[in-house]
């Protein structure tokens, strides 16, 4: 009777801890930890960086390069590759992006380097934003939920290391113990979840080239593009008759033999009327 009101207390004690859980999903860094904490007190902020560069025509693959070659410098701990993707286009007017995860600590200085590669290559910064997210009442929210359930685990493990009472009440014990421990691993995974965030800062970098020609390069690519447009049509038309020409030679001397079988019924058929 005993562990069936200790059970039942338990019961209550999930109930009362179980918090709502955040709904946000938020993105896992594969990153080691920080060596150094930060203070408990302190803010908790995640910062993210957008940064769009105009490159000239041909040097987007050196510009690329470089920045590639900057966050391989501060080694996989401090920069992680995300994404990575370059578009080549016949007009000339090339695009590139690239997503990082770099040192937040770094984060600053890394996007200046950014610039000054992009600048000696003849490009320039069209754009920067800066956004940053404060995470600190999720991370208090998360460390007061993991003290609390994992003090409602210690009292579950040693509720059924001790025994006693009926089968059925060790073996509810056991399924409650079990539901915290998972609540448990959830917290713990969130937590990490969130340091890495401040950790780790997200840097987006999206490359545009501007093709040769100055203010005329428009006109003459659309007068290209309808050059083009022109030609593939004509090809098309082409194809067309090729492909028919055959069956013209076989299909067109038998419509025009029941044409004329047609007109000759009719003639024959208007004799006989006036006859």
């Amino acid at each position: 009777m005993m562990i069936r009101r200790m059970i039942l207390g338990v019961a209550l004690l999930l109930a009362a801890c179980g918090s709502a859980q955040n709904s946000g999903k938020l993105n896992t860094f594969d990153v080691e930890k920080p060596t150094a904490d930060a203070d408990a007190d302190s803010p908790r902020i995640a910062y993210s960086y957008a940064l769009a560069y105009r490159l000239d025509p041909g040097t987007l693959d050196a510009v690329h390069r470089d920045h590639l070659g900057l966050c391989r410098k501060l080694t996989r701990q401090r920069c992680i590759v995300m994404e990575d993707a370059v578009t080549r286009n016949p007009r000339g007017d090339d695009a590139g992006t690239m997503r990082l995860l770099v040192d937040a600590r770094l984060a600053g200085t890394f996007g200046q380097r950014l610039d000054t590669r992009v600048s000696q290559a003849g490009g320039a910064l069209q754009s920067r934003r800066v956004t940053a997210e404060d995470v600190t009442r999720q991370v208090i929210d998360v460390d007061a939920r993991l003290r609390a359930k994992q003090a409602l685990s210690d009292r579950l493990l040693r509720l059924v290391q001790n025994g006693g009472g009926s089968v059925g009440d060790l073996v509810a014990a056991e399924k409650a113990y079990a539901e915290v421990q998972q609540e448990l691993d959830a917290a713990r995974s969130l937590r990490t979840e969130l340091q890495r965030r401040v950790a780790m800062s997200e840097v987006t970098i999206t490359y545009a080239v501007t093709p040769s020609g100055g203010v005329w390069a428009p006109i003459r690519l659309a007068f290209r593009d309808g050059g083009d447009s022109f030609a593939v049509s004509a090809a098309a038309a082409i194809t067309f008759v090729i492909a028919a020409t055959p069956w013209l030679v076989i299909v067109g001397p038998a419509i025009w033999l029941l044409v004329l079988g047609w007109r000759r019924f009719r003639r024959w058929r208007a004799s006989r009327s006036r006859a």
